[in-house]
Parts: structure tokens; C-alpha cells; sequence
């Protein structure tokens, strides 16, 4: 169904065994602690950071139990915490840990082996260190695109900040941008990257240059209610032949069929047997009302073979009760070797669509939301051949932001992080409380992880009173 990139398992040796050993004498391998390697292949590194940053993303924790509830995608069915906004610092404080110190750490050791690697050309050394600046950029926009205000400046440096102080995401944003941009100029994309251990594109520098221009673009899109000279700005500096405007681009993290690092929500639905979330109403009665055939593929029927949402944000035995009767989502959206998104034909096309409403670039709208919608339905597997997806898009033309926006939230499905930022931004759908809910507004961030609540409670003090803080909205969300 899916369009994918294949990942072959030999990209992941490296992922429980990192030790490269040399030999010399016999009493000098007797002192090599094999539990602790001290020689760390670069390319593992890589491997183990992409594979930890998506499954983090694309986690029952991030995604399921949080972004996809957040904008109303899923309900749960029985444990309904989370969908009524009952939630602290305990609740994620893994995912903070994981994304600094196996993701970023790791990124940041692999920068210090590409920097001394003296066999390196020049052009390779510099494809190797920019593919770490896009991942590393990458991380840290998903981070303070849930929290806000973050350590970057002084993280990762504990021997210099063991309590590394706070930047502001305003600041965040305008380091991004600076390093992505010199990250993607840096790119020859006739040079060699990493000739193993990149299991996003197999080492082709031209689509990690596609990468980074398009996700160049949706950080300028963000901050642009907010910054919208500079996002010009920096769209304008975008070469558009850059861009990933069709699905055989997508930077996609295809999960393998072992257990082990299978897509998270295969895990969880098919390792763990879990059995916690239903497809919402709301989505569903959205879906049927545009007469969208993606509700065949976002969703499982139920025992009577209609499809039947589940309302959203009920307590835990209302939710219970409706359990047996509600559609669960379609298996294939959690078949262990569906990818991971990390950005798409159908986002950017958007993008340019909502950049040329407002005049931000200079391009017809209606066909950039076109373009958005199709490369969406055939994403999820339809095509045109006998017209449906041009009788779809006549059945619900472009109406500037809002059609972007609603078009947006449906494609966004089962990517909860991406869904949860842009609907704060766009305010599109229109999303409603519900009566069970604990919190007054639909969260707008997380809450600040206990781990830093406890240890480095003097420097988040000074951007927060309140580290559970749930309705403050971000810099960028202006609306």
C-alpha cells in the first residue's frame, strides 16, 4: 500500500553491538572491556540515532497516546488519561531522556569521529557532517516544537554546563534556520556520504539535500505568524528544484520486521497486545461528510461492518463501555514496516499552497493544494486512473487557509507530532474540549519532564513557575 524505501537489515547490525576491537598482543586484548567498546564505528552511530529519533517520534508515548489524541485522530477505549488531559512530568520523561542522550549524544560523538577522520576528502567530510547537522536540527525542532524553551546552546556539554542553561525557542528557531542553511549549501551532492549506516537514504546526498530544504521550509512556515519577515526570507532562499514535491522523495524511516525495531505501533498493538485506542468520531464523521476514501485505510470496520467512531474524551468506563462496538484503526497503518514520515510531498505541497496565499511565494495556491491532496491519496495507495481523486478534489475545493489546514489534519494521519503542531498553528479544524477534560484548553505543550524537574530545576525555573504547564502556548502560536 505504502510507497517505501527499503531498509535492509544489515543497516542495523550495529544497533545492540557497537564495539569495533583491534588486536595486538594477547595481554593487550586481555584489558579490552567487550562490554565497553572503546572504538565506536561512526556509521553505527548514525544508524542507532536515526533509528532512535523515529521510533521515539512515531512511539505510543509521542504519537499515539499523544498527538494523534490531541488533534482527535484516536480516542481511547477504556485508559482515557491522556484524552482528558490528565497528565505531568512523570508522563514523559522518557522520551526527553531518549531524544538527548541517544539521539543527540550520539550525534554529537559522530560529528567529534567525522571531524578527526583525516581519510575523509574533503566533499565526504563535509556530506557526513551536514547529514549530522539535518538530524541534529531535526531532533531539536521536534523537541522544542513540544516543549518550548530547551537546553541547545549549552546541552551536551556537561563538562562545561553539567546544568545546561535555557534557550528560547524564538532563539531555537533562528539557529535552526542558520544551520540547516549551512548545512544544505554544504551538500555536494555528486560526493559521497555515508557509504553505510544511513538507513534514511542509503547515503544519495541529493535527497538529503531534498530533506533539508523541505524541512527548511516548515521551520520558516512555523515561526511565520510570528517572524513572517524572516520566514520569506528564508523561503525565498529555498531553490525550489530543492524541495520534495513528490512522493519517490519522501524522507521516509522504514521500520524492519523484526520485532526489535519494527514500527513502535506494531509493537504495541501486536508484541505488546495492546488494545487502548479506537478511531475518534470526530475524524471519522469528518472523513464521510468529504465523502474521503481514506477512511477505507485509516480505519478497521467494526463486527457489523460499518465504520463507527469513538467519542472522544469520555471517562474511562464510558470509553470501556463503546470499546466493543467503535473501529479500531485499519492493521495496515500498524504493520510492522510502515515508515515513519519525516516529511513528505503531500506537507510541502501544502506548504507552498498556504506561501502563495499569502503571498509569501509566488505560485497558484489551488494547484499546490491539489498537488498536496493527490500526493496524499496516492500515499496511502489510490490513484486517478478513473478520476476519483479529481472528483475528490472538485467535491472539496481549495478555500485558502482552511482547506489547506483541514487537508493538512487528514493527511497528517498517524503522524500525531506533525498533526499536533500544525493544527496548534492553524487552529484547523476547529477542535473541541471535552466535558470529562482536566485541563481548561487542549494541551498546547508538554509538560517539562520530572528527570528536569529535579535535576536541573534552577535553570528551568527560569522560564517556567509551572513545569506541568499545559495551556501556555508556544512562540509561534499566535492564533
Amino acid at each position: 500500500m505504502f510507497k517505501k524505501i527499503k531498509l535492509s537489515l544489515a543497516l542495523i547490525a550495529g544497533l545492540a553491538t557497537f564495539g569495533v576491537y583491534s588486536c595486538g598482543d594477547g595481554l593487550a586484548e586481555l584489558n579490552v572491556d567487550p562490554n565497553n567498546p572503546t572504538s565506536v564505528p561512526v556509521e553505527n552511530l548514525i544508524t542507532q540515532a536515526q533509528q532512535q529519533l523515529n521510533n521515539r517520534m512515531w512511539s505510543r508515548g509521542i504519537n499515539a497516546e499523544w498527538g494523534m489524541l490531541m488533534v482527535q485522530h484516536w480516542a481511547q477505549n477504556e485508559y482515557a488519561e491522556e484524552s482528558r488531559y490528565t497528565v505531568d512530568g512523570n508522563d514523559f520523561d522518557l522520551e526527553w531522556l531518549d531524544l538527548y542522550a541517544d539521539v543527540l549524544n550520539e550525534l554529537n560523538v559522530a560529528k567529534g569521529l567525522v571531524n578527526a577522520n583525516d581519510g575523509l576528502s574533503a566533499a565526504q567530510k563535509a556530506n557526513q557532517l551536514a547529514v549530522i547537522s539535518l538530524m541534529r536540527e531535526y531532533t531539536f525542532h521536534n523537541l522544542t516544537d513540544m516543549y518550548g524553551a530547551l537546553p541547545y546552546t549549552s546541552a551536551l556539554n556537561p563538562e562545561e554546563s553539567p546544568l545546561p542553561t535555557y534557550d528560547s525557542q524564538a532563539d531555537i528557531y533562528n539557529s535552526i534556520v542558520a544551520n540547516v542553511t549551512a548545512a544544505v549549501n554544504s551538500i555536494d551532492a555528486g560526493s559521497a556520504g555515508f557509504t553505510t549506516g544511513d538507513a534514511i537514504f542509503n547515503g544519495n546526498m541529493g535527497a538529503w539535500k531534498k530533506f533539508g530544504a523541505s524541512f527548511l521550509m516548515r521551520v520558516a512556515m512555523r515561526m511565520s505568524n510570528v517572524n513572517e519577515g524572516k520566514a520569506t526570507d528564508v523561503m525565498n532562499g529555498i531553490n525550489a528544484a530543492d524541495l520534495i514535491t513528490t512522493n519517490s522523495d519522501n524522507a521516509l524511516f522504514v521500520f524492519d520486521a523484526n520485532p526489535d525495531i519494527a514500527n513502535p505501533l506494531f509493537v504495541d498493538a501486536n508484541i505488546d497486545g495492546r488494545d487502548d485506542f479506537a478511531v475518534s468520531d470526530v475524524l471519522i464523521d469528518g472523513l464521510n461528510a468529504m465523502s474521503d476514501p481514506r477512511l477505507l485505510v485509516y480505519a478497521d470496520t467494526t463486527n457489523s461492518g460499518t465504520y463507527v467512531g469513538m467519542p472522544y474524551g469520555l471517562t474511562d468506563g464510558e470509553a470501556f463501555d463503546l470499546k466493543s462496538t467503535t473501529s479500531r484503526p485499519n492493521p495496515a497503518v500498524r504493520e510492522a514496516t510502515v515508515p515513519a514520515i519525516m516529511i513528505d510531498a503531500a506537507e510541502v505541497n501544502f506548504m507552498l499552497a498556504e506561501a502563495y496565499e499569502r503571498g509569501i511565494l509566488s505560485g497558484n495556491a489551488a494547484d499546490a493544494y491539489a498537488a498536496g491532496v493527490t500526493a496524499s491519496m496516492e500515499y496511502w495507495g489510490f490513484n486517478d486512473d478513473a478520476g476519483a481523486i479529481t472528483a475528490y478534489i472538485a467535491a472539496n475545493p481549495y478555500n485558502g487557509i482552511q482547506s489547506i489546514g483541514m487537508q493538512k489534519w487528514i493527511a497528517f494521519y498517524t503522524n500525531g507530532p506533525q498533526a499536533w503542531a500544525e493544527q496548534r498553528r492553524l487552529d484547523v479544524p476547529a477542535l473541541s474540549v471535552p466535558a470529562a477534560a482536566t485541563n481548561p484548553v487542549i494541551p498546547v505543550r508538554l509538560p517539562y519532564p520530572i528527570s528536569e524537574q529535579e535535576r536541573n530545576g534552577t535553570e528551568l525555573g527560569k522560564v517556567t513557575s509551572n513545569p506541568n504547564d499545559l495551556s501556555t502556548k508556544l512562540w509561534w502560536d499566535v492564533n
